[in-house]
Protein backbone atom coordinates (compact mmCIF):
# COMPACT_ATOMS: atom_id res chain seq x y z
CA UNK A 1 0.00 0.00 0.00
CA UNK A 2 1.07 3.78 -0.47
CA UNK A 3 3.42 4.87 2.48
CA UNK A 4 1.76 8.29 3.10
CA UNK A 5 -1.42 10.48 1.58
CA UNK A 6 -1.78 13.71 1.33
CA UNK A 7 -4.89 15.03 3.08
CA UNK A 8 -7.62 16.62 0.92
CA UNK A 9 -7.57 19.90 1.09
CA UNK A 10 -11.51 21.80 1.80
CA UNK A 11 -12.60 23.64 -1.82
CA UNK A 12 -14.20 26.88 -1.93
CA UNK A 13 -17.87 26.51 -2.06
CA UNK A 14 -20.70 27.71 -3.97
CA UNK A 15 -23.37 30.01 -2.38
CA UNK A 16 -26.37 27.52 -1.67
CA UNK A 17 -30.04 28.13 -2.22
CA UNK A 18 -31.26 30.98 0.30
CA UNK A 19 -33.72 30.62 2.99
CA UNK A 20 -37.19 31.62 2.27
CA UNK A 21 -36.83 35.05 1.71
CA UNK A 22 -40.14 36.10 3.58
CA UNK A 23 -38.30 34.26 7.41
CA UNK A 24 -35.44 35.84 6.45
CA UNK A 25 -35.53 39.22 7.73
CA UNK A 26 -36.66 37.79 11.21
CA UNK A 27 -33.58 35.78 11.68
CA UNK A 28 -31.02 37.93 10.99
CA UNK A 29 -28.96 40.43 13.03
CA UNK A 30 -29.87 44.21 13.83
CA UNK A 31 -26.48 44.95 13.13
CA UNK A 32 -24.96 42.98 10.51
CA UNK A 33 -20.93 42.38 10.77
CA UNK A 34 -18.35 39.76 9.54
CA UNK A 35 -17.96 37.62 12.16
CA UNK A 36 -14.15 36.86 13.78
CA UNK A 37 -11.36 34.64 11.50
CA UNK A 38 -13.30 35.91 8.21
CA UNK A 39 -10.70 37.04 5.79
CA UNK A 40 -11.48 37.89 2.19
CA UNK A 41 -9.53 37.97 -0.60
CA UNK A 42 -9.40 39.60 -4.09
CA UNK A 43 -7.19 38.32 -6.76
CA UNK A 44 -6.57 41.28 -9.63
CA UNK A 45 -8.12 40.22 -13.14
CA UNK A 46 -10.47 37.08 -11.18
CA UNK A 47 -14.23 37.39 -11.33
CA UNK A 48 -14.21 35.82 -7.70
CA UNK A 49 -13.14 36.27 -4.37
CA UNK A 50 -11.84 33.59 -1.47
CA UNK A 51 -13.06 34.02 1.75
CA UNK A 52 -11.36 32.28 4.81
CA UNK A 53 -12.98 30.92 7.84
CA UNK A 54 -11.50 30.34 11.08
CA UNK A 55 -11.07 28.33 12.80
CA UNK A 56 -12.72 25.26 10.90
CA UNK A 57 -10.61 26.31 7.76
CA UNK A 58 -13.54 26.86 5.19
CA UNK A 59 -13.10 28.43 1.61
CA UNK A 60 -15.63 29.83 0.00
CA UNK A 61 -15.65 31.24 -3.10
CA UNK A 62 -18.23 33.99 -3.85
CA UNK A 63 -18.18 37.14 -6.72
CA UNK A 64 -16.24 40.10 -6.48
CA UNK A 65 -19.40 42.45 -5.61
CA UNK A 66 -21.03 40.05 -2.81
CA UNK A 67 -17.48 39.95 -1.51
CA UNK A 68 -17.21 43.76 -1.52
CA UNK A 69 -20.89 44.10 0.15
CA UNK A 70 -19.59 41.61 2.45
CA UNK A 71 -16.41 43.24 3.38
CA UNK A 72 -18.61 46.42 4.13
CA UNK A 73 -20.27 44.98 7.22
CA UNK A 74 -18.46 46.15 10.05
CA UNK A 75 -21.21 46.40 12.40
CA UNK A 76 -22.05 49.98 12.18
CA UNK A 77 -25.32 50.34 10.69
CA UNK A 78 -28.41 48.54 11.66
CA UNK A 79 -29.78 45.84 9.14
CA UNK A 80 -32.38 48.44 7.71
CA UNK A 81 -29.69 50.72 6.08
CA UNK A 82 -27.52 47.82 5.12
CA UNK A 83 -30.68 46.56 2.55
CA UNK A 84 -31.29 49.66 1.57
CA UNK A 85 -27.92 50.33 0.46
CA UNK A 86 -27.57 47.09 -1.67
CA UNK A 87 -30.91 47.25 -3.20
CA UNK A 88 -29.27 49.28 -5.14
CA UNK A 89 -26.75 47.27 -6.59
CA UNK A 90 -28.90 44.11 -6.79
CA UNK A 91 -32.34 44.84 -5.92
CA UNK A 92 -34.89 44.82 -2.99
CA UNK A 93 -35.33 40.54 -3.30
CA UNK A 94 -31.68 39.74 -3.99
CA UNK A 95 -30.36 41.99 -1.07
CA UNK A 96 -32.20 39.92 1.22
CA UNK A 97 -31.24 36.53 -0.69
CA UNK A 98 -27.81 37.45 -0.40
CA UNK A 99 -27.93 38.50 3.69
CA UNK A 100 -29.72 35.55 4.25
CA UNK A 101 -26.73 33.38 2.54
CA UNK A 102 -24.45 34.99 4.36
CA UNK A 103 -25.66 34.76 7.64
CA UNK A 104 -26.60 30.82 6.57
CA UNK A 105 -23.06 30.23 5.51
CA UNK A 106 -21.45 31.40 9.11
CA UNK A 107 -19.86 34.55 7.92
CA UNK A 108 -21.85 36.80 10.04
CA UNK A 109 -21.48 37.44 13.64
CA UNK A 110 -24.28 36.36 15.67
CA UNK A 111 -24.36 38.07 18.86
CA UNK A 112 -26.83 35.69 20.65
CA UNK A 113 -24.49 32.55 19.56
CA UNK A 114 -21.67 30.99 21.62
CA UNK A 115 -18.17 32.36 21.27
CA UNK A 116 -15.94 31.57 18.40
CA UNK A 117 -15.00 27.92 18.76
CA UNK A 118 -11.42 27.02 19.05
CA UNK A 119 -9.82 25.03 15.99
CA UNK A 120 -10.13 21.45 17.01
CA UNK A 121 -6.83 19.21 16.84
CA UNK A 122 -8.87 16.10 15.67
CA UNK A 123 -11.27 16.48 12.86
CA UNK A 124 -13.47 14.36 10.49
CA UNK A 125 -13.04 14.89 6.50
CA UNK A 126 -15.39 13.16 4.02
CA UNK A 127 -15.56 10.30 2.92
CA UNK A 128 -13.54 8.53 4.84
CA UNK A 129 -10.98 10.82 6.67
CA UNK A 130 -9.71 11.08 10.49
CA UNK A 131 -7.15 13.87 11.00
CA UNK A 132 -5.21 14.91 14.31
CA UNK A 133 -3.40 17.92 14.14
CA UNK A 134 0.02 17.48 14.85
CA UNK A 135 1.74 21.15 13.76
CA UNK A 136 0.56 24.86 12.84
CA UNK A 137 3.16 25.79 10.44
CA UNK A 138 2.21 29.20 10.08
CA UNK A 139 5.57 30.77 11.83
CA UNK A 140 7.51 28.44 9.52
CA UNK A 141 6.07 30.02 6.63
CA UNK A 142 8.81 32.79 5.94
CA UNK A 143 11.37 29.78 6.13
CA UNK A 144 9.49 27.71 4.03
CA UNK A 145 9.15 30.26 1.46
CA UNK A 146 12.73 30.76 1.06
CA UNK A 147 13.30 27.25 0.94
CA UNK A 148 11.06 27.10 -1.92
CA UNK A 149 13.16 30.05 -3.58
CA UNK A 150 15.73 27.92 -3.15
CA UNK A 151 14.78 24.96 -4.74
CA UNK A 152 13.40 26.66 -7.79
CA UNK A 153 15.99 28.43 -8.85
CA UNK A 154 19.20 26.81 -10.94
CA UNK A 155 20.92 24.18 -10.58
CA UNK A 156 18.17 22.70 -8.09
CA UNK A 157 15.16 21.66 -11.01
CA UNK A 158 18.31 20.08 -13.36
CA UNK A 159 19.63 18.12 -10.78
CA UNK A 160 15.96 17.11 -9.73
CA UNK A 161 15.49 15.95 -13.29
CA UNK A 162 18.89 14.31 -13.66
CA UNK A 163 18.22 12.04 -10.40
CA UNK A 164 15.34 10.56 -12.01
CA UNK A 165 16.89 9.70 -15.03
CA UNK A 166 19.07 7.67 -13.29
CA UNK A 167 16.76 6.21 -11.05
CA UNK A 168 15.30 4.78 -14.12
CA UNK A 169 18.40 3.81 -15.56
CA UNK A 170 19.38 2.17 -12.61
CA UNK A 171 16.35 0.37 -12.50
CA UNK A 172 16.65 -0.86 -15.98
CA UNK A 173 20.23 -1.78 -16.03
CA UNK A 174 19.09 -4.03 -12.57
CA UNK A 175 15.78 -4.87 -12.94
CA UNK A 176 16.86 -8.70 -12.07
CA UNK A 177 17.63 -7.70 -8.50
CA UNK A 178 14.81 -5.16 -8.28
CA UNK A 179 12.73 -7.98 -9.54
CA UNK A 180 14.41 -10.80 -6.70
CA UNK A 181 14.22 -8.09 -3.81
CA UNK A 182 10.14 -7.88 -4.10
CA UNK A 183 9.65 -11.15 -4.54
CA UNK A 184 11.84 -13.16 -1.65
CA UNK A 185 11.03 -12.91 1.79
CA UNK A 186 12.39 -10.13 3.72
CA UNK A 187 14.21 -9.97 7.02
CA UNK A 188 11.46 -8.77 10.13
CA UNK A 189 14.52 -5.53 10.69
CA UNK A 190 14.76 -5.00 7.12
CA UNK A 191 10.81 -4.32 7.12
CA UNK A 192 10.85 -2.53 10.35
CA UNK A 193 13.74 -0.11 8.91
CA UNK A 194 11.49 0.42 5.35
CA UNK A 195 8.53 1.52 7.56
CA UNK A 196 10.32 4.08 9.52
CA UNK A 197 12.12 5.32 6.48
CA UNK A 198 8.78 5.62 4.71
CA UNK A 199 7.10 7.31 7.91
CA UNK A 200 10.02 10.01 7.49
CA UNK A 201 9.49 10.13 3.45
CA UNK A 202 5.54 10.59 4.61
CA UNK A 203 6.68 13.53 6.41
CA UNK A 204 8.91 15.13 4.00
CA UNK A 205 5.86 14.57 1.41
CA UNK A 206 3.38 16.94 2.94
CA UNK A 207 6.31 19.58 4.20
CA UNK A 208 6.96 19.34 0.23
CA UNK A 209 3.45 20.33 -0.41
CA UNK A 210 3.58 22.87 2.66
CA UNK A 211 6.67 24.33 1.19
CA UNK A 212 5.46 24.98 -2.03
CA UNK A 213 2.00 26.75 -0.69
CA UNK A 214 4.44 29.04 0.88
CA UNK A 215 6.48 29.92 -1.77
CA UNK A 216 3.68 31.11 -3.96
CA UNK A 217 2.47 33.22 -1.28
CA UNK A 218 0.02 31.29 0.78
CA UNK A 219 0.16 29.74 4.37
CA UNK A 220 -0.05 26.13 5.20
CA UNK A 221 -2.83 25.73 8.06
CA UNK A 222 -1.69 22.40 9.53
CA UNK A 223 -0.10 19.74 9.33
CA UNK A 224 -0.68 15.71 11.29
CA UNK A 225 -1.29 12.43 11.37
CA UNK A 226 -4.58 10.55 9.71
CA UNK A 227 -6.23 7.62 9.13
CA UNK A 228 -7.30 7.77 5.40
CA UNK A 229 -9.77 4.63 4.85
CA UNK A 230 -8.17 3.32 8.30
CA UNK A 231 -4.92 3.35 6.83
CA UNK A 232 -2.60 5.45 8.56
CA UNK A 233 -1.29 8.35 6.76
CA UNK A 234 0.46 11.57 7.22
CA UNK A 235 -1.52 15.00 5.94
CA UNK A 236 -1.02 18.80 5.16
CA UNK A 237 -4.06 21.09 4.84
CA UNK A 238 -3.49 23.35 1.92
CA UNK A 239 -6.63 24.63 1.49
CA UNK A 240 -5.43 27.92 1.16
CA UNK A 241 -3.92 27.37 -2.11
CA UNK A 242 -7.51 28.21 -3.37
CA UNK A 243 -6.41 32.04 -2.53
CA UNK A 244 -3.70 31.60 -5.60
CA UNK A 245 -4.99 33.14 -8.32
CA UNK A 246 -2.64 31.08 -10.54
CA UNK A 247 -3.68 27.91 -11.82
CA UNK A 248 -0.50 26.14 -12.57
CA UNK A 249 0.46 27.39 -9.06
CA UNK A 250 -2.34 25.52 -7.44
CA UNK A 251 -1.30 22.27 -9.78
CA UNK A 252 2.03 22.78 -8.61
CA UNK A 253 1.30 22.86 -4.92
CA UNK A 254 -0.64 19.92 -5.27
CA UNK A 255 1.80 17.59 -6.97
CA UNK A 256 4.82 18.87 -4.50
CA UNK A 257 4.34 16.21 -2.53
CA UNK A 258 4.91 13.23 -4.81
CA UNK A 259 8.09 15.13 -6.59
CA UNK A 260 9.70 13.74 -3.14
CA UNK A 261 8.71 9.97 -3.20
CA UNK A 262 9.66 10.20 -6.58
CA UNK A 263 13.00 11.75 -6.02
CA UNK A 264 13.77 9.39 -3.11
CA UNK A 265 12.61 6.32 -5.57
CA UNK A 266 15.40 7.30 -7.65
CA UNK A 267 17.99 7.52 -4.96
CA UNK A 268 17.20 4.38 -3.64
CA UNK A 269 17.42 2.81 -7.12
CA UNK A 270 20.71 4.14 -7.38
CA UNK A 271 21.73 2.96 -4.19
CA UNK A 272 20.28 -0.46 -4.84
CA UNK A 273 21.93 -1.13 -8.24
CA UNK A 274 25.64 0.24 -7.25
CA UNK A 275 25.16 -1.97 -3.56
CA UNK A 276 23.77 -5.48 -5.25
CA UNK A 277 23.18 -8.56 -3.73
CA UNK A 278 21.14 -8.72 -0.43
CA UNK A 279 22.73 -6.08 1.05
CA UNK A 280 19.81 -4.25 -1.42
CA UNK A 281 16.65 -5.18 -0.82
CA UNK A 282 16.35 -2.76 1.51
CA UNK A 283 17.10 -0.22 -1.00
CA UNK A 284 15.11 -1.90 -3.51
CA UNK A 285 11.75 -1.82 -1.45
CA UNK A 286 12.75 1.18 -0.69
CA UNK A 287 12.14 2.17 -4.34
CA UNK A 288 9.30 0.12 -5.23
CA UNK A 289 7.10 1.61 -1.93
CA UNK A 290 7.70 5.16 -3.16
CA UNK A 291 6.78 4.58 -6.39
CA UNK A 292 3.63 3.05 -5.42
CA UNK A 293 2.71 6.16 -3.35
CA UNK A 294 3.74 8.36 -6.38
CA UNK A 295 1.27 6.34 -8.92
CA UNK A 296 -1.70 6.07 -6.02
CA UNK A 297 -1.36 10.07 -5.04
CA UNK A 298 -1.49 10.80 -8.54
CA UNK A 299 -5.10 9.17 -9.00
CA UNK A 300 -7.46 11.56 -9.35
CA UNK A 301 -10.95 9.31 -8.38
CA UNK A 302 -10.03 9.65 -4.54
CA UNK A 303 -9.15 13.19 -2.61
CA UNK A 304 -5.23 12.65 -3.10
CA UNK A 305 -2.61 15.46 -5.13
CA UNK A 306 -3.77 13.69 -8.53
CA UNK A 307 -7.46 15.29 -7.35
CA UNK A 308 -6.63 18.07 -6.19
CA UNK A 309 -3.99 18.78 -9.39
CA UNK A 310 -7.22 18.15 -11.60
CA UNK A 311 -9.49 20.38 -9.67
CA UNK A 312 -6.93 23.03 -9.41
CA UNK A 313 -6.75 23.18 -13.46
CA UNK A 314 -10.09 22.77 -13.44
CA UNK A 315 -10.84 25.38 -11.37
CA UNK A 316 -13.56 23.60 -10.31
CA UNK A 317 -14.79 23.20 -6.79
CA UNK A 318 -16.33 20.18 -5.33
CA UNK A 319 -14.97 18.61 -8.90
CA UNK A 320 -15.49 15.13 -7.50
CA UNK A 321 -18.75 15.77 -5.61
CA UNK A 322 -20.49 17.31 -8.85
CA UNK A 323 -19.27 14.22 -10.82
CA UNK A 324 -20.19 12.07 -8.28
CA UNK A 325 -24.13 13.43 -8.94
CA UNK A 326 -23.86 13.79 -12.53
CA UNK A 327 -23.04 9.92 -12.78
CA UNK A 328 -25.91 8.60 -10.05
CA UNK A 329 -27.79 10.82 -12.14
CA UNK A 330 -26.90 9.40 -15.72
CA UNK A 331 -27.34 5.75 -13.95
CA UNK A 332 -30.78 6.18 -12.38
CA UNK A 333 -31.84 7.89 -16.15
CA UNK A 334 -30.51 4.72 -17.42
CA UNK A 335 -31.48 1.83 -14.88
CA UNK A 336 -34.72 3.19 -13.21
CA UNK A 337 -36.13 5.84 -15.93
CA UNK A 338 -35.10 9.70 -14.19
CA UNK A 339 -35.79 12.07 -16.30
CA UNK A 340 -33.12 13.92 -17.55
CA UNK A 341 -31.55 17.07 -15.32
CA UNK A 342 -29.56 19.92 -15.35
CA UNK A 343 -25.48 18.62 -15.19
CA UNK A 344 -24.13 19.80 -11.99
CA UNK A 345 -20.26 19.86 -13.84
CA UNK A 346 -20.16 21.13 -17.14
CA UNK A 347 -17.40 18.68 -18.88
CA UNK A 348 -17.74 16.39 -21.09
CA UNK A 349 -15.73 13.58 -19.18
CA UNK A 350 -17.69 14.24 -15.96
CA UNK A 351 -20.17 11.10 -16.06
CA UNK A 352 -17.01 8.95 -16.77
CA UNK A 353 -14.69 10.85 -14.24
CA UNK A 354 -18.15 10.35 -12.03
CA UNK A 355 -17.96 6.43 -12.15
CA UNK A 356 -14.61 5.76 -12.03
CA UNK A 357 -14.59 8.22 -8.71
CA UNK A 358 -17.89 5.77 -7.10
CA UNK A 359 -15.83 2.29 -8.32
CA UNK A 360 -12.31 3.12 -7.25
CA UNK A 361 -12.79 3.37 -3.54
CA UNK A 362 -14.91 0.04 -3.69
CA UNK A 363 -12.18 -2.09 -5.92
CA UNK A 364 -9.50 -0.80 -3.57
CA UNK A 365 -11.32 -1.23 -0.19
CA UNK A 366 -11.71 -5.00 -1.00
CA UNK A 367 -8.41 -5.26 -2.55
CA UNK A 368 -7.15 -3.74 0.80
CA UNK A 369 -9.27 -6.01 2.83
CA UNK A 370 -8.35 -9.41 1.25
CA UNK A 371 -4.38 -8.49 2.20
CA UNK A 372 -5.88 -7.21 5.69
CA UNK A 373 -8.09 -9.70 6.71
CA UNK A 374 -6.15 -12.76 6.90
CA UNK A 375 -4.23 -11.83 9.45
CA UNK A 376 -7.43 -11.23 11.78
CA UNK A 377 -7.81 -15.21 11.61
CA UNK A 378 -4.96 -15.65 14.11
CA UNK A 379 -6.36 -13.13 16.35
CA UNK A 380 -9.25 -16.11 17.47
CA UNK A 381 -13.02 -15.46 18.03
CA UNK A 382 -12.10 -11.65 18.78
CA UNK A 383 -10.25 -10.97 15.27
CA UNK A 384 -12.89 -13.01 13.08
CA UNK A 385 -16.00 -10.84 14.93
CA UNK A 386 -14.10 -8.30 13.73
CA UNK A 387 -13.82 -9.40 10.32
CA UNK A 388 -17.64 -10.44 9.93
CA UNK A 389 -18.07 -6.62 11.69
CA UNK A 390 -16.33 -4.84 8.48
CA UNK A 391 -17.43 -7.17 5.72
CA UNK A 392 -21.11 -5.94 7.14
CA UNK A 393 -20.32 -2.36 7.44
CA UNK A 394 -18.75 -2.33 3.87
CA UNK A 395 -21.90 -4.24 2.45
CA UNK A 396 -24.35 -2.09 4.19
CA UNK A 397 -22.42 0.79 2.89
CA UNK A 398 -22.56 -0.30 -0.90
CA UNK A 399 -26.38 -1.49 -0.54
CA UNK A 400 -26.73 2.26 0.48
CA UNK A 401 -24.82 3.70 -2.35
CA UNK A 402 -26.67 1.17 -4.76
CA UNK A 403 -30.11 2.67 -3.07
CA UNK A 404 -29.21 6.59 -3.51
CA UNK A 405 -29.06 5.92 -7.31
CA UNK A 406 -32.71 4.74 -7.34
CA UNK A 407 -33.95 6.78 -4.56
CA UNK A 408 -31.72 10.16 -4.25
CA UNK A 409 -31.78 12.02 -1.36
CA UNK A 410 -31.21 15.47 -1.04
CA UNK A 411 -32.30 15.98 -5.01
CA UNK A 412 -34.29 19.55 -4.38
CA UNK A 413 -36.47 20.02 -7.14
CA UNK A 414 -34.96 17.64 -9.67
CA UNK A 415 -37.50 15.25 -11.54
CA UNK A 416 -37.74 11.75 -10.60
CA UNK A 417 -39.33 9.09 -12.01
CA UNK A 418 -42.87 7.73 -10.94
CA UNK A 419 -42.08 4.93 -7.84
CA UNK A 420 -43.51 1.89 -9.85
CA UNK A 421 -40.40 2.67 -12.39
CA UNK A 422 -37.90 2.90 -9.93
CA UNK A 423 -39.14 -0.38 -8.46
CA UNK A 424 -39.46 -2.40 -11.79
CA UNK A 425 -35.91 -0.86 -12.55
CA UNK A 426 -34.79 -2.23 -8.97
CA UNK A 427 -35.97 -5.66 -9.45
CA UNK A 428 -34.09 -5.88 -13.01
CA UNK A 429 -31.17 -4.36 -11.62
CA UNK A 430 -31.04 -7.19 -8.94
CA UNK A 431 -31.81 -9.64 -11.17
CA UNK A 432 -29.20 -8.73 -13.68
CA UNK A 433 -26.69 -8.70 -10.37
CA UNK A 434 -27.87 -12.13 -9.26
CA UNK A 435 -27.49 -13.49 -12.79
CA UNK A 436 -23.84 -12.28 -13.22
CA UNK A 437 -22.77 -13.54 -9.60
CA UNK A 438 -24.46 -17.13 -9.94
CA UNK A 439 -24.14 -17.82 -13.44
CA UNK A 440 -20.75 -16.05 -14.61
CA UNK A 441 -17.96 -18.94 -14.14
CA UNK A 442 -14.61 -18.30 -12.52
CA UNK A 443 -11.78 -20.10 -11.40
CA UNK A 444 -12.14 -21.80 -7.72
CA UNK A 445 -8.54 -20.80 -6.14
CA UNK A 446 -7.53 -21.61 -2.55
CA UNK A 447 -4.68 -19.92 -0.52
CA UNK A 448 -2.44 -21.95 0.86
CA UNK A 449 1.40 -22.65 1.95
CA UNK A 450 4.29 -25.11 1.56
CA UNK A 451 7.14 -26.80 3.11
CA UNK A 452 9.92 -29.17 2.46
CA UNK A 453 10.49 -32.40 4.03
CA UNK A 454 13.12 -34.96 2.93
CA UNK A 455 13.47 -32.27 0.11
CA UNK A 456 9.90 -32.84 -1.10
CA UNK A 457 7.76 -29.99 -1.19
CA UNK A 458 4.09 -30.70 1.11
CA UNK A 459 0.98 -28.35 0.78
CA UNK A 460 -0.19 -27.13 4.08
CA UNK A 461 -3.26 -25.77 4.77
CA UNK A 462 -3.77 -23.35 8.20
CA UNK A 463 -6.86 -24.52 9.83
CA UNK A 464 -7.76 -21.25 11.16
CA UNK A 465 -10.63 -20.85 8.83
CA UNK A 466 -8.51 -22.35 5.86
CA UNK A 467 -10.66 -24.40 3.37
CA UNK A 468 -9.53 -27.45 4.19
CA UNK A 469 -12.54 -29.41 2.40
CA UNK A 470 -11.76 -27.99 -0.85
CA UNK A 471 -8.99 -29.83 -1.92
CA UNK A 472 -8.71 -33.26 -2.91
CA UNK A 473 -6.49 -35.82 -4.68
CA UNK A 474 -5.51 -34.18 -8.67
CA UNK A 475 -5.71 -30.68 -8.26
CA UNK A 476 -2.99 -28.16 -9.33
CA UNK A 477 -1.08 -26.67 -7.03
CA UNK A 478 1.36 -23.70 -7.86
CA UNK A 479 3.79 -23.57 -5.35
CA UNK A 480 5.28 -19.90 -4.70
CA UNK A 481 7.80 -17.44 -3.55
CA UNK A 482 6.45 -15.72 -0.36
CA UNK A 483 7.40 -12.08 -1.43
CA UNK A 484 6.41 -8.87 0.32
CA UNK A 485 5.11 -7.40 -2.90
CA UNK A 486 5.31 -10.24 -5.58
CA UNK A 487 5.05 -13.99 -4.86
CA UNK A 488 5.97 -15.52 -8.66
CA UNK A 489 5.39 -19.15 -9.44
CA UNK A 490 8.45 -21.52 -8.74
CA UNK A 491 6.52 -24.80 -9.50
CA UNK A 492 3.18 -26.62 -10.16
CA UNK A 493 2.46 -29.97 -8.70
CA UNK A 494 -0.51 -32.49 -7.99
CA UNK A 495 -1.77 -33.35 -4.90
CA UNK A 496 -1.14 -37.10 -4.53
CA UNK A 497 -3.76 -38.35 -1.73
CA UNK A 498 -6.13 -37.25 0.86
CA UNK A 499 -5.24 -34.94 3.95
CA UNK A 500 -3.44 -35.60 6.73
CA UNK A 501 -2.92 -34.12 10.13
CA UNK A 502 -3.17 -31.55 11.90
CA UNK A 503 0.46 -30.82 12.31
CA UNK A 504 2.66 -27.85 13.63
CA UNK A 505 4.64 -26.20 10.28
CA UNK A 506 6.42 -23.26 9.98
CA UNK A 507 4.91 -19.92 10.00
CA UNK A 508 7.07 -19.28 7.12
CA UNK A 509 4.97 -20.90 5.20
CA UNK A 510 2.45 -17.98 5.41
CA UNK A 511 4.28 -15.24 5.86
CA UNK A 512 6.69 -13.40 3.65
CA UNK A 513 8.95 -12.43 6.45
CA UNK A 514 12.11 -14.23 6.25
CA UNK A 515 12.95 -16.78 9.18
CA UNK A 516 9.64 -16.53 10.28
CA UNK A 517 9.37 -17.76 14.09
CA UNK A 518 6.88 -19.93 15.71
CA UNK A 519 4.39 -22.42 14.04
CA UNK A 520 0.76 -22.73 12.91
CA UNK A 521 -1.82 -25.83 12.49
CA UNK A 522 -2.15 -26.97 9.19
CA UNK A 523 -3.34 -30.04 7.25
CA UNK A 524 -0.97 -31.72 5.51
CA UNK A 525 -1.61 -32.82 1.83
CA UNK A 526 1.38 -34.82 0.01
CA UNK A 527 2.34 -33.68 -3.65
CA UNK A 528 3.68 -34.97 -7.20
CA UNK A 529 4.35 -34.66 -10.41
CA UNK A 530 6.57 -31.12 -8.94
CA UNK A 531 8.08 -29.68 -11.79
CA UNK A 532 9.80 -26.79 -11.50
CA UNK A 533 12.81 -24.49 -10.01
CA UNK A 534 14.88 -25.24 -6.93
CA UNK A 535 12.25 -24.71 -4.24
CA UNK A 536 13.13 -22.38 -1.01
CA UNK A 537 11.91 -24.32 2.39
CA UNK A 538 9.06 -22.76 2.45
CA UNK A 539 6.80 -20.11 0.72
CA UNK A 540 3.23 -19.68 -0.74
CA UNK A 541 0.82 -22.07 -2.86
CA UNK A 542 -2.21 -21.48 -4.84
CA UNK A 543 -4.54 -24.59 -5.59
CA UNK A 544 -6.86 -24.61 -8.14
CA UNK A 545 -9.97 -26.90 -7.03
CA UNK A 546 -12.00 -26.12 -10.35
CA UNK A 547 -14.62 -23.24 -11.00
CA UNK A 548 -17.23 -21.45 -9.61
CA UNK A 549 -18.96 -18.76 -9.39
CA UNK A 550 -18.15 -14.84 -8.34
CA UNK A 551 -20.35 -15.35 -5.80
CA UNK A 552 -18.72 -18.41 -4.63
CA UNK A 553 -15.82 -16.53 -5.12
CA UNK A 554 -16.37 -13.44 -2.78
CA UNK A 555 -18.10 -15.92 -0.25
CA UNK A 556 -14.89 -18.04 -0.17
CA UNK A 557 -12.47 -14.80 0.42
CA UNK A 558 -14.65 -12.99 2.64
CA UNK A 559 -16.95 -14.65 4.11
CA UNK A 560 -16.82 -18.29 4.69
CA UNK A 561 -12.99 -18.35 6.57
CA UNK A 562 -14.38 -16.47 9.41
CA UNK A 563 -17.58 -18.02 9.45
CA UNK A 564 -15.14 -21.81 9.35
CA UNK A 565 -13.06 -20.54 12.47
CA UNK A 566 -16.36 -19.71 14.91
CA UNK A 567 -18.34 -22.72 13.87
CA UNK A 568 -15.32 -25.01 13.54
CA UNK A 569 -16.54 -26.92 10.30
CA UNK A 570 -13.72 -27.15 7.16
Amino acid sequence: MPATTSAPACPPTTSGPAPDVDEAVGYLPEMPALREGVEISQAEGEDHAVVSVAPEGRYLRMGRDAAVLLSGLDGSRNREDVLAQWSAAVGQQGASELLAQLWGLGLLHNPKGPPPARERAFTYRKPLSFQFTLVRPQRLTAGMRTLGGVLARRPFPQLYLALLVAGAVAIAVDHQGFLRAISTPVPSGTVFHVWMVTLAVGALHEFGHATALAYFGGRPRRMGVMLFYFFPAFFCDVSAGWKLSDRGHRVRVALSGVTVNAAVAAGAAIVAALKGGEAAQFWWLLTVYNLISTAFNLLPFVKLDGYLALMGRVDVPFLRNKAISDARAWLGRVLYGHPPNEKSLDRPWSVPFGLAAITFPVVWMGYMLTRVLPSMLFWGKTGTVLWLMIIALAGSRLLYGMARIAFPVGRGGRRQASLRRRLLGLGMVGAAVAALLCAVPVDATTKAGYVLQNGQPVLVVPTAGGAVGAIHPGDRIELRSAGLIRSPVLATAVVDGPASGPVQVSSAAFSPLKHASGHTEAIRYSLRQVDGHTLPSAGKATAHTGTTTIAGRLAETYLLPPLRLLTGLG
